[in-house]
C-alpha cells in the first residue's frame, strides 16, 4: 500500500472517529432488556439477567442457627460457599422452612447468584420463563402490590404487571443486616 493511500485511509478513520462524538448518544432503551420471570413464595417478579452471575439448581443448603432474617444457610456453588437467602422473606412474601425459624413451604428449587456479590444466592421456587421487554415499558411500582425498597418498577408480562426486582438492592440489604448482626455479636463480647 502506498503512503498516500495509507494517509488518506488514516485521515478518513480519524474523521469518522471525530464525527461519532457529534452524533447523539444511542440509548439502551431501544434494546430489549432480558429477564427471568420467577416466583418466590407468593411473589411473581422479574429479575434482569444482567444482574445475575449465575442461576443454579438448589442443592443441599446447610442451615445456620441464629442468622439474620431470611438466611436459609450455606450452599456450595462451583467450589465456593455462598449464603443462601429466601428471596420471598426478603421482599415481604411468605417465608419457607429454615428462614427465620418459619416452617412453611417446600424447599427452594433455584438459586439466583448475585452478580455484584456472588457470595449471596437468592433462593426461589420457580422460573416461569425468559422474558424480554422494552425499557420504555418500565413504569413506577408506586401503588402496586409488589412495590418495596427492592421492587421500585413494574413491567407488563403476558398482560399482568410484574415487579422488577433490583438484585443489587437485595444484596445491599443482606449485607447491611449481616453487618448489624456482626456488630451486635462484637458488643456482646
Amino acid at each position: 500500500m502506498n503512503r498516500a493511500l495509507l494517509a488518506e485511509r488514516l485521515a478518513a478513520l480519524r474523521d469518522a472517529f471525530d464525527a461519532s462524538f457529534s452524533e447523539p448518544a444511542r440509548t439502551r432503551a431501544e434494546e430489549p432488556a432480558r429477564a427471568l420471570a420467577i416466583r418466590a413464595g407468593d411473589r411473581r417478579l422479574l429479575v434482569r439477567i444482567d444482574e445475575l452471575a449465575a442461576v443454579e439448581p438448589c442443592r443441599r443448603i446447610v442451615p445456620l442457627a441464629g442468622g439474620p432474617p431470611g438466611l436459609l444457610g450455606l450452599v456450595g456453588l462451583r467450589g465456593r460457599l455462598a449464603a443462601a437467602y429466601d428471596l420471598a422473606a426478603l421482599v415481604g412474601g411468605r417465608t419457607r422452612a429454615g428462614a427465620g425459624g418459619a416452617t412453611a413451604g417446600p424447599a427452594p428449587r433455584w438459586l439466583l447468584v448475585c452478580a455484584e456479590d456472588p457470595e449471596i444466592a437468592l433462593a426461589i421456587d420457580e422460573i416461569d420463563r425468559h422474558a424480554t421487554f422494552s425499557l420504555a415499558d418500565v413504569r413506577s411500582a408506586a401503588g402496586e402490590r409488589d412495590a418495596s425498597e427492592h421492587v421500585t418498577e413494574v413491567v407488563e408480562v403476558d398482560g399482568a404487571p410484574r415487579g422488577l426486582l433490583r438484585v443489587a438492592a437485595v444484596a445491599a440489604t443482606v449485607l447491611r443486616r449481616a453487618q448489624r448482626g456482626a456488630e451486635r455479636l462484637e458488643e456482646d463480647r
